[in-house]
């Protein structure tokens, strides 16, 4: 049966490989119904538009997929290299404090005094 806008509802017989490019491909078509009623024809583009509105409906969706994707990549990134700075910085601030805490303390009582 065919699911054309032209030809809706209307039956045919062909071989498998009807249509298909290159090597084997076969030339036999034949329609079986002259035409069918309006009211299999009207059902069967009814059918056909819901499909492309499902259709087009579904390509959207997977844009906005795509781009959330996209943007929860870049705050994941984003996040990662915010912990490294904030790691850094406060081995950084560790270091310091440490280094005045060595430099205050009476070089007896240091702990990792150098001999």
């Amino acid at each position: 049966m065919s699911w054309s806008y032209a030809n809706p509802g209307k039956r045919f017989r062909s071989c498998p490989r009807y249509g298909v490019r290159g090597n084997g491909n076969c030339s036999y078509f034949q329609w079986l119904d002259s035409d069918v009623s309006d009211r299999v024809s009207k059902v069967i583009r009814g059918l056909l538009k819901r499909l492309d509105k499902q259709e087009s409906e579904m390509q959207r969706l997977q844009v906005v997929i795509d781009e959330k994707t996209v943007q929860l990549k870049k705050k994941t990134l984003t996040s990662k290299f915010q912990f490294l700075y904030g790691f850094g910085f406060g081995i950084v601030v560790g270091f310091l404090c440490f280094r005045l805490w060595m430099r205050s303390v009476d070089p007896s009582e240091k702990l990792l005094q150098l001999k």
